[in-house]
């Protein structure tokens, strides 16, 4: 047991303290971003896998958002500069989910032209749909 503490109990020559339990500290935890919804199974997230220089990685559907936006706030090291689609050098190519955003902007049409065909967008350009039919 411990002392339970007070301002007489601090005089020198008081003895008389009375013995008791301490009461529970609350324990506050800090919660970051969950890269998965544990409500959901991972295969039924939606998901884009993207690959920028040989290494794939899944970026969570976040309605409205650009697919860069997205990728920072998981975690995701996707290279980036300008943020305003005239580097390129936050381009990506698209290995799976491409329904999941919006048609290409003028700015990635102009900045990748033929690429585009092949998978490419602009990671900055990029925007997830602001809803799926479901």
């Amino acid at each position: 047991m411990r002392k339970q503490l007070t301002v007489g109990s601090l005089i020198p020559g008081r003895s008389d303290v009375q013995m008791s339990s301490p009461a529970p500290v609350p324990v506050h935890t800090h919660t970051s971003l969950k890269k998965t919804d544990p409500a959901r199974p991972q295969s039924e997230q939606k998901l884009v896998q993207v690959k920028q220089r040989s290494q794939t990685m899944p970026v969570r559907y976040i309605p409205s958002e650009t697919l860069l936006q997205a990728a920072l706030t998981q975690d995701q090291p996707i290279a980036y500069k300008c943020q305003q689609g005239h580097c390129g050098k936050c381009s990506v190519q698209i290995v799976a989910g491409a329904s999941l955003l919006e048609t290409p902007t003028g700015q990635e049409k102009a900045k990748l032209g033929e690429k585009l065909a092949t998978g490419y967008r602009l990671a900055c350009q990029s925007t997830f749909r602001s809803s799926i039919p479901t």
